[in-house]
């Protein structure tokens, strides 16, 4: 099976941390990746900018409207991810329990249903230096799945795949996965050295982290165009998070 490690930690507390503790963490991060992708197991893998770089974005009769800040104000935020295959549940809970952030903050364990993405299809190469990656996070009230006819669930999933085909072809397309219901999600957290773990995701909200993609952009601009073409930015609202730099932790 699939999971979504989502990384949740109160990013205030790097303002007030020493240069030599920022840089401890970012090495324990650094081991931690190194130490999953030596079990062949781990899939996609970001972390991001703060919320003050996000940007969220709606439509709405066909008029797209663009706000400065993250899509929710919490007192933990989104910091970043990783995707993994797991044998059970057990598994991904043991590796969510070894992330870092899990001592201070939340980690949040999402199936990744098995429907997936359609398989890449060739396209161009965009020149990585000219461009920026950017999580493009989708937001919205899973609940309304629920009140649709198959024929309009089905259409809606047609929307998804011509997309990510679209995005694919023209070379913004890095990664991406639609996540399972938050009836499936735990929430691990590290207390001392007892881990402790809650059925439900991290925060409840009136509406839903449904899944995401990772894509280039030459700016925030295109990364904002990009997002207002997934079809949940007209139901629900997209979240625009520059991906972070850690290449020298790597």
């Amino acid at each position: 099976m699939q999971y979504v490690l989502l990384i949740h930690a109160a990013e205030s507390r790097h303002a007030t941390m020493t240069k030599e503790a920022g840089a401890a963490i970012m090495e324990a991060y650094g081991t931690y990746t190194k130490d999953l992708f030596a079990t062949g197991r781990a899939g996609d893998c970001a972390a991001l900018e703060g919320t003050h770089t996000a940007t969220t974005v709606r439509v709405r009769e066909g008029k797209r409207v663009v706000k400065d800040g993250p899509f929710a104000e919490t007192r933990e935020q989104l910091g970043g991810y990783y995707t993994l295959n797991a044998e059970t549940e057990e598994e991904a809970l043991a590796w969510a329990a070894k992330i870092p952030g899990a001592k201070e903050g939340t980690i949040e364990v999402r199936p990744i249903p098995a429907m997936g993405m359609p398989a890449a299809a060739p396209g161009k190469a965009l020149d990585p230096k000219a461009h920026k990656e950017y999580l493009l996070l989708i937001y919205e009230d899973e609940g309304m799945w629920a009140k649709l006819s198959e024929a309009e669930s089905k259409a809606i999933f047609g929307k998804y795949y011509q997309f990510t085909q679209e995005i694919q072809a023209s070379g913004h397309y890095l990664a991406g996965e639609p996540l399972d219901s938050v009836k499936k999600a735990k929430s691990v957290r590290l207390e001392g050295d007892r881990r402790v773990v809650r059925d439900g995701p991290f925060a409840e909200t009136r509406e839903q982290l449904g899944g995401y993609y990772r894509i280039l952009a030459k700016d925030l601009d295109e990364a904002i165009a990009i997002a207002a073409r997934v079809p949940a930015a007209e139901t629900g609202t997209m979240e625009v998070r520059p991906v972070m730099d850690t290449s020298a932790y790597a």
